[in-house]
């Protein structure tokens, strides 16, 4: 009991001379857009003042699990200077549940809370195929919505329809649909229809 007693004064003595003798003097934040610096302060815990010294990756745990950072670490480029380097998630498309509700999806499929409304609209019923649509979307980025069922997706594309059963047969067609002049394009997987 004692050898316990001994050991957790030396590690409250050794934390309070880290505070004293090394603390933080600037925490600097890069890499951000949507983030805040107090945001990412706040979900890190990394304050002027605290100690350089436990300034770890373990206080990058409630800022790793915010849905729009995709990697975060932390860097001590000098004696009392914290530097977090965060790579953020992008909006690449929004997704439409219901008539109100439009949400912001990173090219990963992560939904991004607060995003503003970019690429496709993406909506569709039966099995959630939103990853495949995502396929599509970095297909054609210039999509206005892409639409999916069980039976495939329809996509409106620079004033042009097109549908096929999946994203596979949409990828192997996709040179010729931008080539095509055809409105209205369908990709089959035994063949292909145009419609002018």
């Amino acid at each position: 009991m004692s050898r316990l007693l001994v050991a957790v004064l030396a590690l409250a003595t050794a934390y309070v001379a880290s505070l004293v003798v090394l603390p933080i003097e600037k925490v600097e934040v890069v890499g951000t857009a949507h983030l805040t610096k107090p945001e990412v302060q706040r979900l890190t815990g990394l304050y002027p003042g605290e100690s350089w010294l436990w300034a770890t990756s373990f206080k990058l745990r409630a800022l790793r699990a915010d849905p729009w950072v995709k990697a975060a670490r932390i860097e001590r480029p000098a004696l009392g200077v914290v530097r977090v380097v965060v790579t953020e998630r992008v909006p690449v498309a929004t997704l439409v549940r219901g008539k109100e509700e439009r949400l912001g999806l990173a090219g990963d499929g992560t939904v991004l809370p607060g995003a503003p409304r970019v690429g496709p609209e993406i909506q569709g019923f039966g099995p959630d195929r939103t990853r495949e649509a995502l396929e599509i979307v970095r297909l054609f980025p210039d999509a206005t919505s892409i639409h999916y069922t069980p039976a495939g997706f329809s996509v409106n594309w620079q004033g042009r329809k097109l549908w096929a059963p999946d994203a596979r047969s949409l990828r192997a067609v996709a040179d010729r649909a931008r080539m095509s002049a055809s409105t209205e394009y369908y990709a089959y997987t035994w063949g292909v229809s145009l419609r002018r």
